[in-house]
């Protein structure tokens, strides 16, 4: 595969995918500026916003490139010019550790709710990516995540592997 890269998520590898597809994910949130990346067959790893590659896609200056800005750089403005709130469904299973580390890191975000033991309701200003970002800094190697923003109609997920990810974006790509 010409022009293949690989990213590396918390220690897993995954690729290779094309410069496309990675330019997909930023858009998705998947690929943030700050994501480790090398290309094929290179053994040193860099920050995807050192890469000229993509160095375009991530933030110049101090201001979000548009495709930064649609990937969930900021959250979006409600009327009144503040930050729109949005209701959050999220899934975790946790298969590594406890959740009290995650548990406080979801009511950082706003009022919370937890109505199973491994699913919360949330309401936060924070986009579908950012909340993912941020829970996934408390989870093992071995849990999964899925949060869904049921107001904008977004969902993000973690570590369900890449043919898990293929299933769930088509699957919800599919319910659009």
């Amino acid at each position: 595969m010409i022009g293949a890269w690989s990213m590396n998520v918390g220690g897993r590898v995954y690729g290779p995918y094309t410069s496309e597809r990675m330019r997909a994910f930023v858009s998705e949130g998947r690929l943030a500026s700050h994501s480790l990346v090398t290309r094929e067959g290179a053994g040193d790893w860099h920050e995807a916003r050192d890469e000229p590659e993509f160095a375009d896609l991530f933030e110049q200056n101090g201001a979000p490139t548009p495709v930064a800005a649609a990937a969930g750089a900021a959250p979006p403005l409600g009327d009144s010019g503040e930050a729109a709130r949005a209701q959050f469904a999220i899934i975790v299973d946790l298969k590594s550790r406890s959740s009290g580390n995650l548990e406080k890191a979801i009511q950082a975000l706003g009022p919370s709710y937890r109505i199973m033991p491994n699913v919360w309701i949330v309401s936060t200003d924070q986009t579908v990516s950012a909340v993912r970002n941020r829970l996934v800094q408390e989870l093992g190697k071995l849990d999964t995540l899925f949060a869904i923003d049921a107001t904008r109609g977004k969902a993000a997920w973690f570590n369900f592997g890449p043919e898990g990810d293929v299933r769930i974006r088509r699957v919800w790509q599919k319910a659009l």
